[in-house]
């Protein structure tokens, strides 16, 4: 026989699950009406987590965090300012004359499958290819509004930066702001709920970090391997888009194949035979060294997510939505599987190294 739940259990469930709902339906809201200054705010806090990070490994040899945390922010704008000091014009340059040289090769490709009779754009049919693929600006066309719309472009910067050091210097102070917000008994499970979840994020970019150094390097020494040009440049690019699982890799292959066209096709396959070495050392390398680092998410999920938020929200909300993601699944896992469920998603939501 079936126990029946007591009414006040009943309404108790009944209050905890619309409320759940009621704040969901609120959060979508409000990430959609003010997305720009969402995701600045979570930007903010990838970089103070990365702050956090850089510090943690100055405080294993034995720094006090006040001074780790500042030799973090140094390192960390050393590392952006010193290529821009070197040779930053000259960067600039070779960036315009690698995009112009990819686009035309672009133009080119479509060109080329224009001719071989494929329906590619141009046709007076609602049947051709251009149609049936997703519109491009559709993805991106709003990202400049998703980057530049509160402050503009510096100021948000700025903004990020600031925020990202403040949270990084007195998270504590952040948190216990957060934790107050909810019923004392309370207080304890969500303090504990927020640190996971800012442990996950961490862990995510670990992961995220070792494989776009990977990627990087095995880019850069197989590029200049074939002679190509541009290969510090197609090797940045590939190594930054590596922090967008799945659509990024793609993404960077056919910008490195399409620069390697303007040199010539024999110089495209070469480039193609290095896309795909870059590609099996970071399914069959990098990987499997993030994912001793990272939660695990389920490859639909994502995709479906990233689909979902570049046509939203633009580039900004692509480049975004697999952290916020990770950070979300911390929390739906704890808050609601957890403790309303009382079940356990170990084997989605935990880090694959605390499995074994």
């Amino acid at each position: 026989m079936f126990r029946q739940a007591s009414t006040p259990d009943l309404a108790r469930q009944t209050v905890t699950v619309t409320a759940i709902v009621l704040a969901m339906v609120v959060g979508l809201l409000t990430l959609y009406v003010g997305s720009s200054a969402v995701f600045i705010l979570f930007a903010s806090f990838i970089l103070a987590a990365i702050f956090d990070g850089c510090s943690k490994l100055f405080q294993w040899i034995g720094i006090p965090r006040p001074v780790a945390l500042l030799m973090s922010y140094l390192a960390i704008f050393a590392l952006v300012a010193t290529p821009v000091a070197l040779g930053g014009v000259a960067l600039v340059q070779q960036w315009n004359e690698l995009f112009a040289a990819v686009e035309q090769q672009f133009g080119r490709a479509l060109e080329a499958l224009r001719d071989s009779g494929l329906p590619v754009g141009g046709g007076s049919d609602g049947d051709t290819l251009s149609q049936l693929l997703p519109d491009p600006s559709g993805v991106f066309s709003s990202a400049s509004q998703a980057v530049f719309s509160v402050l503009g472009g510096f100021g948000n910067i700025f903004v990020m930066l600031f925020l990202a050091i403040f949270i990084s210097w007195q998270p504590g102070l952040y948190r216990r702001g957060l934790v107050s917000l909810v019923p004392k008994d309370k207080r304890a499970r969500f303090d504990d709920v927020l640190r996971k979840s800012a442990h996950s994020l961490r862990l995510w970019l670990a992961g995220v970090g070792i494989s776009m150094v990977i990627v990087f390097v095995v880019s850069w020494i197989g590029l200049w391997a074939i002679g190509m040009p541009y290969a510090f440049l197609l090797a940045l690019q590939a190594g930054f888009l590596a922090f967008i699982p799945t659509i990024g890799p793609f993404a960077a292959g056919v910008i490195i194949v399409l620069a390697a066209w303007s040199e010539g096709m024999e110089m495209a396959l070469w480039a193609l035979g290095v896309y795909l070495l870059i590609q099996g050392v970071e399914s069959n390398v990098a990987e499997p060294i993030a994912q001793r680092f990272t939660s695990s998410i389920a490859p639909a999920l994502m995709v479906g997510a990233q689909l979902l938020f570049g046509v939203l929200f633009g580039l900004l909300g692509l480049i975004l939505v697999v952290p916020m993601l990770a950070v979300a699944q911390t929390l739906v896992s704890e808050l609601y599987v957890k403790d309303v469920l009382g079940l356990s998603l170990i084997h989605i939501s935990e880090p694959t190294r605390l499995r074994r």
